[in-house]
């Protein structure tokens, strides 16, 4: 009997695998969106979470060298652009710090009424000293509205491959929060003085 537990803990570790979601608190999903128009207003820049978790900024997202913790803005305006693109403005006390045009198609797609952006992949290789995982990680952030018109962004990550090159492993974590727009106010332009 002893020989059958022990060989089922080891299969049990040999494939290995994680799943971990996270999703805020009276979450209703995303609503499809009929075109890019209805993403336009403003935003508060970074999502306020409940359960003590990071927030999600969307300047972190569409610039993300830009800002520090410290001198992130405060809101983002969205505009519609020309064609299939939108605008996003960075704004702090009434200034725009960063300017930018996303064309559908290059940055993003529009798809189901959701914003997916391009997708990311990283291969982890045994040629970084002190790396234990040989595998292949991929991303994906998707930007989107509420049945209420909030701004929604979820992101997630999947990765698959092999820890100190013996012990399978795979795995996806998600998180979804929620970008509450703003006040217009806090996207006008001040005049200086």
């Amino acid at each position: 009997m002893e020989m059958k537990q022990a060989v089922l803990i080891t299969l049990s570790l040999l494939f290995a695998g994680c799943a971990s979601t996270e999703v805020t608190e009276n979450d209703t999903g995303f609503a499809q969106s009929p075109n890019l128009e209805a993403f336009v207003g403003c935003y508060r820049n970074c999502s306020n979470p409940s359960d003590g978790s990071a927030p999600v900024c969307l300047t972190s997202i569409l610039w993300p060298d830009g800002y520090t913790s410290e001198t992130r803005p405060e809101a983002v305006l969205i505009q519609k652009g020309n064609g299939n693109s939108l605008i996003a403005s960075a704004i702090s006390d009434g200034v725009v710090l960063t300017h930018s045009r996303f064309q559908e198609g290059e940055e993003f797609e529009f798809k189901a009424g959701l914003l997916e952006l391009k997708r990311e992949y990283i291969a982890s290789g045994a040629r970084e000293p002190g790396n234990p995982f040989i595998g292949v990680v991929t991303s994906k952030t998707v930007l989107g509205l509420d049945a209420s018109g909030q701004g929604r962004i979820s992101q997630s990550t999947a990765f698959a491959g092999t820890g100190f090159l013996i012990i399978p492993v795979a795995g996806k974590i998600s998180d979804t929060q929620k970008i509450e727009r703003a006040p217009r106010e806090l996207c006008e332009r001040r005049s200086q003085s």
